[in-house]
């Protein structure tokens, strides 16, 4: 069986060559980059990736067209900060070897969240397993963002994770949420959510219980105060904000 590993990118010069070494042993590389200004291209195309250029529309569309690029019979999906390590390499291969021989099935692969240079092990991470290896013709991705997987296939989970170099520091993250909030706002409109102001002053500090008490993000010490507060009162305001501002205009 030929495994396709995709990798979707925009500006990211900082992860793609160290991405793409640990993808070196795949049938192909595939990168789909939808119009970095950096030298991505230039760098993955060093590595030995086939880049397809392709403006994003949201994420689950850029995912649906990149299938559509491969040519493998397998897609493992990987996103530029994230990393494959050889262990991970040598699972993935024992589950194309025998998939002949086993009922077919796309398989979760757990997954190392680092947040400012620090893992975290508990809070969103503590059960982190996304959907990344399956067979191509029975997966598509639906909704903008956060974006989950559609299969008629049972779920599996492999063993060995892959690292997962989310944030580098503030600056970072404020970026990746100028990138997302549009999308989540797109979301909300389609799903038919009521914008509420009080959304705003209520669903942040539940989340950040949520996150520092209840899934035990206190335990990753300053890293997940740090990831509790911004993913509560940073972004999960902005978003709810954002939301009932444009639905008021």
């Amino acid at each position: 069986m030929k495994l396709s590993a995709i990798v979707l990118t925009r500006n990211e010069e900082r992860n793609i060559e160290d991405c793409l070494t640990g993808l070196s042993w795949a049938d192909e590389m595939l990168v789909i980059d939808t119009g970095s200004t950096d030298h991505t291209v230039t760098l993955a195309e060093r590595h030995g990736a086939r880049v397809v250029i392709h403006r994003l529309t949201d994420f689950a569309s850029q995912r649906n067209f990149a299938i559509s690029q491969a040519k493998g019979d397998w897609i493992l999906f990987i996103d530029a900060d994230e990393r494959v390590t050889p262990e991970l390499a040598e699972e993935i291969k024992a589950v194309l070897k025998g998939s002949d021989s086993f009922t077919p099935a796309v398989y979760a692969i757990p997954r190392h969240n680092y947040f400012f240079g620090k893992r975290l092990r508990f809070g969103d991470s503590r059960e982190d397993a996304p959907i990344r290896l399956f067979p191509r013709q029975h997966a598509t991705w639906a909704q903008p963002v956060h974006e989950t997987i559609v299969s008629d296939l049972p779920v599996r989970k492999l063993k060995t994770p892959f690292q997962h170099y989310s944030t580098r520091d503030l600056v970072h993250y404020q970026q990746k949420v100028r990138d997302y909030v549009p999308l989540e706002l797109r979301t909300l409109r389609e799903k038919g959510v009521k914008p509420a102001l009080w959304k705003c002053f209520l669903i942040p500090p539940a989340k950040f219980f949520l996150l520092y008490f209840f899934k035990l993000g206190i335990l990753d010490g300053i890293a997940g105060l740090q990831y509790a507060i911004l993913s509560a009162y940073f972004y999960t305001f902005q978003k709810h904000w954002l939301y009932w501002r444009d639905a008021r205009k």
